[in-house]
Order: structure tokens, then C-alpha cells, then sequence
């Protein structure tokens, strides 16, 4: 009976500790398709990392806060992280497969630009901004 209550004990615990959340980070590459699926203006801090996972980088400039994450290809390959410049280069050469930066004001979420590299092999924006459709603007480097 006290190997029952142990084992059933065990399994709860480690029940209570899955992470079924849906980050990202935690479960799949921080593709277009993702951020699709999950970026909405006017999410809070929790649910923003709740969807994408702890962010990497933040800073708050004019009443404006700004996240990045990223998506590296390789596990060895590390780079600057800055809020101030996209990783132009690093999407280009492949070692960096994507950037995102959530922009918020009063805590919520109100733009969302992803970084990638397009099959024109330059790097494009994807944009999510409050009152509008999403969209998909060329950049340049």
C-alpha cells in the first residue's frame, strides 16, 4: 500500500510540474507560422510569455517597453542581442533563423515585428500594429 501511495504521489508530482504550455521557446522553433498562430495585439506580459516563453532581452524607452526573441540554427553560434539594431547579417548568413520584437505600452502588447529570411534569401518584416492586417514588408539590410 506504501509503494501505491508513493508511486501515486510521484506521479502527480510530475504531473504538476509538466509544462503544457505552448512557448515557443519550449516546444517548437519560433517560426512565421507561430507567430501567427499566437502574437495578439493587446496581450499582457504573462500571456505574452505564457505563448513565446521567457523573453531574452527587454528594455523600456519613452513609456515604450520592447522584448526580442530569437531563433538561432546553431547551438554553438552566439551573437550581440541588442534591441537597437535587427540582426540583419546573422539572418542572412543562416546562423540567426528569425527575430521577434513585441513592443508594449501600458503592459499590453500593441506591435509585433518578425525578422526572417525570405526565398528571395533577403531579410523580411512581418508585422502585426493594432487596426490593421498583418503584413509582410521587404527590408533592407
Amino acid at each position: 500500500m506504501k509503494k501505491i501511495l508513493g508511486l501515486l504521489l510521484t506521479i502527480t508530482a510530475l504531473l504538476g510540474c509538466s509544462d503544457e504550455s505552448n512557448s515557443a521557446k519550449d516546444n517548437e522553433a519560433l517560426t512565421k507560422s507561430f507567430v501567427e498562430e499566437n502574437a495578439e495585439v493587446g496581450l499582457s506580459y504573462d500571456e505574452v510569455r505564457e505563448r513565446f516563453g521567457e523573453e531574452e532581452l527587454s528594455d523600456v524607452v519613452d513609456n515604450t517597453e520592447t522584448w526580442l526573441y530569437d531563433d538561432t540554427s546553431k547551438e554553438d553560434f552566439d551573437y550581440e542581442k541588442t534591441l537597437e539594431v535587427v540582426a540583419f547579417d546573422e539572418i542572412e548568413s543562416g546562423d540567426v533563423d528569425a527575430q521577434l520584437y513585441i513592443n508594449f505600452i501600458d503592459g499590453k502588447a500593441f506591435m509585433y515585428s518578425y525578422f526572417y529570411l525570405g526565398e528571395d534569401n533577403k531579410v523580411w518584416e512581418y508585422q502585426i500594429i493594432p487596426d490593421a492586417e498583418p503584413l509582410d514588408i521587404p527590408t533592407s539590410s
